[in-house]
């Protein structure tokens, strides 16, 4: 992932929509990693809505479980291919997955018989865990639509959740549209919905708007935005949603008069900082962005996400020492508390360690784990663990490692 990948704009709602789509096409480990960049954005931008965070835990909680199953599946398979110790790595990762105590019995079972120190063939055939075929877990039957509104209103504040419910059925469908990732549905819908209120001040605006910034309608968007803003100054979504376009189209210039010019109840709080901090970052100005977030971090004491986007910065900057210093702080406070390390730190950290010339096992473990974390870049951690294993004087775990790179190659290619 490229820096700037990191501060890039997607929101949550289209992680959910393609971790969704991917759910349908049963598709797990791609499906996890979509829900957890939702989270992740969840995490870095305003909270504006409060019960969203619960509302994506739960799918996440839900796709971990199938890909636990899924895992279990494929290692039953490579037990009876003979490779023990695949199979072992594969049932240790659903455990990790699964908090369903009879599944977990299950593979804690399977996992006892199979031999200690089991060496499997040289010549033995990679198996792709993403595309083997495998009988596929049953699935919670699909949400009405009443259902699916109800729960997206939930993951609103108690105020904007009894205006969305006061509103017609056409916005309602509409919003369902718009959650669902059928935004041209849903631009006719709202359009709709919202010509029965004063559009400037009400949420529907705002949701459309939402709607056409996903079309890639950006003036349609901004207008909208920029009209609801008169009446609702205090809205942090709002804030985001005009910034976002105002990167896209690198008017930052008028995204830091928009941010300068907000109310004062936010202009203090830590997510309209972050985008300030993120405006400095998407207009390349790093060493302000560096000394920004420094300062936040200084005054505003220890913050994940804030020493996340610094780290960034630094390596923006080609400090990657800075930077790999602050992710091993960022991966210690989540062990610390218990915590689940995001994998976008991981990688990064792992990142610029090798870079930094560190090939200790610690590192070479990171990058196996991210093998499974962080499947549509195992192309770049084969060969990283190659070049490690070969400077650990390993040289046979070193070209079994090229061999998984080289098939990988060649499958992508065909």
């Amino acid at each position: 992932m490229g820096f700037l990948d990191f501060f890039a704009g997607s929101s949550p709602e289209k992680h959910e929509q393609k971790a969704d789509a991917f759910v349908i096409s049963r598709s797990y480990g791609h499906a996890k990693i979509e829900y957890e960049k939702a989270l992740d954005r969840l995490r870095r931008q305003p909270d504006v809505k409060p019960g969203y965070r619960n509302f994506i835990e739960d799918k996440l909680r839900r796709c971990k479980e199938s890909l636990a199953r899924e895992h279990r599946q494929n290692g039953e398979a490579l037990v009876e291919a003979g490779c023990g110790d695949e199979a072992r790595e594969l049932f240790q990762l659903a455990l990790e997955l699964t908090a369903d105590p009879r599944l977990a019995a299950d593979i804690n079972s399977r996992l006892d018989t199979i031999p200690e120190n089991f060496t499997p063939p040289e010549d033995y055939e990679f198996i792709d865990t993403d595309s083997a075929g495998v009988a596929e877990p049953e699935m919670p039957a699909p949400e009405s639509d009443e259902e699916y509104f109800s729960a997206l209103c939930n993951a609103l504040d108690d105020a904007e959740r009894e205006v969305y419910r006061g509103y017609s059925d056409t916005f309602k469908q509409g919003f369902i549209a718009l959650n669902r990732g059928d935004f041209t549905t849903a631009v006719a819908l709202l359009s709709e919905a919202g010509s029965a209120y004063p559009f400037a001040a009400n949420y529907i605006a705002l949701e459309l708007a939402t709607a056409h910034l996903n079309l890639g309608e950006n003036k349609q968007a901004r207008t909208l935005l920029e009209s609801f803003l008169q009446e609702q100054p205090d809205s942090l979504k709002a804030y985001y949603l005009l910034c976002d376009i105002f990167w896209e189209e690198e008017e930052f210039n008028a995204a830091h008069a928009l941010l300068s010019g907000c109310p004062d109840t936010l202009s203090d709080s830590l997510p309209f900082k972050m985008l300030v901090g993120e405006t400095l970052l998407r207009e390349k100005h790093f060493k302000q962005a560096a000394s920004f977030f420094h300062e936040l971090l200084e005054t505003r004491g220890w913050n994940t996400h804030v020493a996340q986007a610094l780290a960034g910065a630094y390596e923006a900057l080609g400090l990657n020492e800075k930077a790999r210093g602050l992710y091993g702080e960022i991966m210690a406070a989540c062990t610390g508390c218990g915590a689940h390390v995001d994998p976008v730190v991981k990688q990064r950290y792992a990142a610029t360690s090798f870079e930094t010339g560190d090939v200790s096992t610690q590192v070479l473990e990171l990058f196996l784990d991210l093998v499974r974390e962080d499947p549509a870049n195992r192309l770049d951690y084969y060969h990283k663990i190659s070049r490690i294993y070969s400077l650990q004087g390993n040289e046979s775990e070193s070209r079994r490692f090229a061999a998984f790179a080289q098939r990988l190659a060649e499958e992508t290619e065909s």
